[in-house]
C-alpha cells in the first residue's frame, strides 16, 4: 500500500514522497525501509528523541504532534492526536481485520482475568478455537507469550488478530483497561460483545478522579455498534450509566436485582462455588463468593453465541483454575492462597473470603506497587489494621519508588504491631515457618507473575516458586 492512499483512508492530507508502506512502528529500532514511524511519548521517554534513529534505520514517514524537520526526502506530517491516528493507521493497514473476527472485551476494575480466562477455556472446551489476550500474556492452540501490560498497543493487538484470522481463529477474548481506553489502544477495534465485571477505585495515579475512571470504563460500550451486546453486572452501581449511554443490546445478570440471568448461590466454600440459574446447577471449583459474578458472566456468552447452558455447566465441573487468581496450596493441613488482588476492594473480597474459610489463624503477605495509586496504600493500611490477622507487609513492584517508603505509606494508617520484612521471598518464607495445622496464608499482589519490577528493570521472581521451594525444603 502507498503511503498517500494510506492515508486518504484516515483522512490525512497527502505527502510529497509517496512510498509503499512496507511497516508502521513506533519502535525506532523496529523501523526498516519505507517504514512510517509513529511518535509516542512513554511514561518515562520523549519519543521526539529517537526520530533520527528511527530514519536512519530505513522510516520515510515521521507522524508526531511536533519536531524540526531535518532531512530531506522525509516526510513530516503533524497531528493533534498520535495515538489516535496510531489507531486509525492500523486499522486501515491491518485491514479492519477485527470485523472479521468475533471479538469480545471485558471491562472493570476487577475480574477481567478471570472472566476472559474462564471464557477463553470454555470456548476451547466447546471445540470453537479462540484466542486469549491479557494480563497473564497471549495464549491460544499451544502458543503462549508475555505482553507488558493488561491491554497491549494497538499494533500489538492487531498483528496478534491477523495472526488468529490466519490460524482460522474466530473467537478471541480480550481484557480492556481504562488506561488502554484513555491511551485509544483498543480504538477503532470492532467488538462484538462487552463483558463489565464491576466498578471501584483503581488508577486515580492516572486518571486523577473517579470520574474520568470511570468515563473510560463506559467508553467502549458507548462505542459499540446496534447489533452488538453487553453483559452487565446488574448488581454494580455502574451499571445504571453503562445502560444509560450505550446503544447496543443488554443482557443484565446478577444475584441481587432482577437480571436476564439471576443467579441464586446454593454454597460457596472450600470445595469451590454453586448456584442456580436458568434452572440449571452450576458447580465451579473457583474459591470465592466474587468469582461466582465472574462465572455468571460468562454464562451470558450462552445466549450472545447460541450455547446451551447445559454445556456450561459440564464445562466448569472439569475447569480448575485460572493462574494467579485465588490459588490454593495445601500442605499438611496449612494453606496459602496465591492472589492477583491489588485494588483496594479486591484486597478486601480476598481477605472476606479466607475468613470464610479459614478455621484458625490468617497470615498475610501484602504490599503496594511503586508509582501508582498513593491513596491505595492508606486504604488498604487500615483496612489491615482492623483485621484479626497476622500481617507481614513487603516489597511489590517498587518500580522507580524506594520499597521502604511504600511500607511506610501502608504502616502509617496502622496502630497495630505488623512485621516488616522488605525482602518478599524472606517475608514469605517468613509466614510460611509461622503457619500452624488450619491456618491460612494469603499472599496478594503479585499472582503469577514471574518478575518483580525494580528501577525500570523486571528481574526474575515468583511468588509460587518461593512458595514450592520452601515446601520442598520441608
Amino acid at each position: 500500500m502507498k503511503v498517500n492512499t494510506l492515508f486518504k483512508k484516515v483522512g490525512l492530507e497527502s505527502v510529497s514522497y509517496n512510498h509503499d508502506v512496507y511497516k508502521i512502528t513506533t519502535d525506532s529500532r523496529l523501523c526498516t525501509e519505507n517504514a512510517i514511524f509513529v511518535v509516542i511519548n512513554g511514561n518515562h521517554e520523549d519519543g521526539h528523541k529517537y526520530i533520527n534513529s528511527a530514519i536512519d534505520n530505513g522510516a520515510k514517514t515521521i507522524i508526531t504532534t511536533s519536531c524540526e524537520r531535518k532531512y530531506p526526502y522525509i516526510n513530516y506530517v503533524f497531528v493533534d492526536n498520535v495515538r489516535k491516528i496510531l489507531a486509525c493507521l492500523a486499522k486501515e493497514y491491518y485491514a479492519n481485520v477485527s470485523k472479521k473476527l468475533k471479538l469480545v472485551g471485558v471491562v472493570g476494575t476487577n475480574g477481567k482475568t478471570t472472566t476472559s480466562t474462564i471464557a477463553y477455556n470454555f470456548f476451547n472446551y466447546l471445540n470453537k478455537s479462540a484466542m486469549l489476550i491479557g494480563s497473564n500474556g497471549v495464549f491460544f492452540n499451544n502458543y503462549e507469550a508475555t505482553l507488558n501490560n493488561t491491554t497491549p498497543d494497538i499494533l500489538t493487538i492487531y498483528q496478534f488478530l491477523t495472526l488468529a484470522k490466519k490460524k482460522k481463529i474466530k473467537y478471541v477474548f480480550m481484557e480492556i483497561s481504562s488506561i488502554a481506553v484513555d491511551q485509544y489502544r483498543v480504538y477503532g477495534l470492532d467488538f462484538d460483545c462487552l463483558i463489565f465485571t464491576n466498578f471501584s477505585q483503581d488508577h486515580l495515579d492516572y486518571h486523577k478522579t473517579l470520574d474520568r475512571y470511570l468515563y473510560c470504563k463506559i467508553i467502549p460500550f458507548i462505542k459499540l455498534k446496534k447489533e452488538a451486546y453487553a453483559i452487565i453486572n446488574a448488581d454494580d452501581e455502574a451499571s445504571t450509566k453503562i445502560m444509560k449511554y450505550a446503544d447496543c443490546n443488554f443482557i443484565t445478570y446478577g444475584y441481587s436485582r432482577g437480571s436476564n440471568l439471576l443467579g441464586t448461590i446454593n454454597y460457596v466454600n472450600a470445595e469451590g462455588i454453586s448456584f442456580y440459574a436458568k434452572d440449571v446447577l452450576f458447580k465451579s471449583h473457583l474459591l470465592g463468593e466474587f468469582n461466582s459474578y465472574n462465572i455468571l458472566a460468562v454464562l451470558a456468552l450462552c445466549d450472545v453465541f447460541n450455547i446451551p447452558y447445559d454445556s456450561y455447566a459440564s464445562f466448569l465441573n472439569v475447569f480448575d483454575n485460572v493462574k494467579g487468581r485465588m490459588n490454593k496450596i495445601s500442605f499438611k493441613n496449612r494453606n496459602i492462597i496465591i492472589d492477583y488482588a491489588h485494588t483496594f476492594m479486591a484486597t478486601k473480597k480476598v481477605i472476606e473470603e479466607a475468613y470464610r474459610l479459614c478455621k484458625h489463624k490468617l497470615h498475610i503477605v501484602i504490599g503496594c506497587g511503586g508509582n501508582r495509586e498513593k491513596e491505595k496504600r492508606g486504604m488498604i493500611g487500615k483496612l489491615l489494621d482492623e483485621l484479626d490477622a497476622e500481617v507481614i507487609l513487603t516489597s511489590d513492584n517498587p518500580r522507580f519508588e524506594n520499597p521502604q517508603a511504600i511500607i511506610a505509606d501502608i504502616r502509617a494508617e496502622m496502630a497495630k504491631e505488623v512485621t516488616i520484612i522488605e525482602d518478599r521471598k524472606e517475608a514469605i518464607n517468613y509466614a510460611l515457618g509461622h503457619l500452624e495445622a488450619d491456618d491460612y496464608l494469603l499472599v496478594l499482589g503479585k499472582g503469577c507473575e514471574k518478575y518483580m519490577d525494580i528501577n525500570g528493570i523486571k528481574y526474575p521472581y515468583s511468588d509460587l516458586e518461593v512458595i514450592n521451594d520452601w515446601i520442598s525444603a520441608n
